[in-house]
């Protein structure tokens, strides 16, 4: 989904997803899961916390230390850089199927931008302790979770690539 910022168009949300929480079908349709078998997405399914933010509600914040990846399963979200003023800046308005937090996944520092619920937003938070045991008891599973996050993190870098040089 493209959505219009104040710095033009970005393709923050990389996958769709429907139903309820509490339904396999949530997690099916995101571009993130491509490839999983049923079971696979079960396993994801089992280990993801479910939370639930009110509008205006601060899901995580910029410079906190973070601890999982998030995707959003109904509800929208700004992503949001302090600049050096204080002053805030949208990046990115992310939706249902859109995912977050995945640097905190691959490298351990803190939280590069805050997201902030803008309507009420459910949202499933799997912890990079969880993925840890899923590369103990299916290394299939890790690998298609990382090849697609690589995919997604290539196509996000080449859209701010083309952005800065359309400034």
């Amino acid at each position: 989904m493209l959505v219009p910022l104040k710095y033009g168009w970005y393709d923050y949300n990389d996958g769709e997803v429907s139903g309820s929480m509490r339904d396999l079908n949530v997690l099916l349709n995101n571009q993130l899961l491509f490839g999983l078998s049923e079971t696979q997405l079960q396993m994801l399914a089992d280990v993801a916390e479910e939370k639930v933010f009110t509008a205006g509600e601060t899901i995580f914040r910029e410079g906190e230390m973070g601890d999982s990846l998030v995707i959003i399963v109904s509800g929208k979200a700004d992503l949001i850089k302090k600049k050096k003023d204080g002053s805030e800046v949208i990046l990115a308005a992310c939706s249902k199927g859109a995912f977050f937090g995945e640097m905190t996944l691959i490298n351990v520092e803190p939280r590069s931008a805050t997201i902030r619920a803008t309507e009420d937003t459910e949202a499933l938070f799997l912890k990079n302790t969880a993925l840890g045991d899923i590369f103990q008891t299916d290394r299939e599973l890790f690998i298609v979770l990382l090849i697609n996050m690589t995919r997604i993190l290539s196509k996000r870098l080449r859209q701010a690539n083309n952005r800065l040089m359309d400034a």
